[in-house]
């Protein structure tokens, strides 16, 4: 696969935006132009039939045959002041406590309980859509973003009381602390590749002439990071020079999410191509492409180390294992688009325009012979 070079569309100059994220100094981001909302694009529908003797690069897998169904979840409805359903807008999961923060359309964060599903703190702020939510590895800090150009640390031994804010931002899309928690890499409906952390300030700034990037994610060893968006290309960078190892085109449309196989190389993208794509940034070749639906795709997190879960405008999620390519649950109950799924604890959380979080177990979602194997069933779960 060609790749093309660091001369192409992007360009390193020197940037300011070195600060301790840990620290969290008072400052603002440079203030750039805040950039349109989305816009809806074509689609491009694929068949979600069974091919037979498929290259490996273009795998379909089969659509319902053995896939585990009837999946139950748990469903919480969130209310406005007014009185008014909330639509999810972006979900995370606190690796380090039980605490899950939902955004919602009202432009309130509310943190609740992953075992309760109760409601625990309303984080206000947002004057616009929240898009993007990301906890800290460790220390419990949210960073949340959206349309209003803010950027917004919560701290989380401390009420979750604001600890930064940041203004002047274009609208962003994805935020993302690194794997050691001293970087936060954001994106959005700009050209720019925001990257804030405790490293000096001679780290070159990243632009390029995409100005719709929807997805970023750090591999867990931390020497890459990836970022995608409307062109449907893969983007690598170095983290510690932030030098571009290449672009790869993976999609027929733009990338949604990204995410990284659990301390593997293996990177896992969903577009609106309604498409799975696996992809080795070691070797630098897409491993499969696989047909998921004829919708589009907006939302991927990985469950273990061999599932992901995806979900998109049919309001079906679907969990895949990425080695086979075969989807191996499929997850009804969402009655309108899924653009948001977080995984952490056994638990998968989905956010739909329905209104509704729901909460899924994993453990739900294996063959029921291998559960009896296991001597697990619901009724032995807390």
């Amino acid at each position: 696969m060609s790749m093309k070079t660091a001369r192409g569309r992007w360009i390193a100059t020197l940037t300011a935006l070195a600060f301790a994220v840990a620290a969290m100094p008072a400052g603002l981001l440079a203030q750039t132009p805040s950039a349109k909302d989305i816009r809806p694009e074509s689609l491009f529908p694929r068949s979600s039939s069974v091919q037979k003797a498929v290259p490996r690069s273009s795998l379909a897998i089969r659509q319902g045959d053995d896939a585990k169904k009837d999946v139950p979840s748990r469903t919480v409805k969130f209310r406005s002041e007014a009185g008014e359903p909330v639509t999810v807008t972006a979900i995370a999961v606190d690796p380090m406590s039980d605490a899950v923060a939902v955004a919602g359309d009202d432009h309130v964060i509310r943190i609740i309980d992953s075992t309760s599903l109760q409601t625990i703190e309303e984080l206000t702020g947002h004057r616009d859509r929240i898009r993007t939510l990301s906890f800290h590895p460790e220390n419990g800090r949210l960073v949340s973003a959206g349309n209003d150009g803010q950027l917004i640390i919560w701290d989380s031994k401390q009420d979750y009381a604001i600890r930064q804010r940041m203004e002047g931002t274009p609208a962003i899309a994805r935020v993302r602390y690194s794997t050691d928690g001293n970087e936060i890499a954001a994106v959005g409906f700009d050209s720019e590749v925001f990257l804030i952390g405790k490293r000096v300030s001679d780290r070159p700034r990243l632009t390029c002439d995409c100005r719709d990037l929807r997805a970023i994610a750090y591999r867990d060893d931390q020497a890459m990071f990836v970022v995608a968006g409307r062109s449907g290309d893969l983007h690598l960078f170095d983290t510690k020079t932030t030098t571009l190892i290449g672009e790869f085109p993976i999609h027929k449309g733009r990338v949604d999410d990204v995410v990284f196989a659990p301390q593997s190389n293996i990177a896992i993208s969903v577009g609106e191509d309604g498409r799975l794509v696996t992809f080795d940034t070691r070797t630098k070749e897409v491993i499969k492409r696989v047909s998921i639906t004829s919708g589009k795709l907006f939302a991927a997190t990985m469950l273990n180390s061999h599932w992901v879960a995806v979900a998109g405008s049919d309001n079906v999620i679907r969990v895949v294992n990425i080695d086979t390519g075969n989807v191996v649950a499929i997850l009804e109950g969402h009655r309108g688009s899924v653009p948001t799924l977080a995984a952490s604890g056994g638990y998968l959380f989905s956010g739909g325009f329905d209104a509704t979080l729901r909460r899924w177990a994993v453990v739900d979602m294996e063959p029921t012979d291998e559960r009896i194997a296991e001597g697990d069933s619901p009724e032995q779960r807390q």
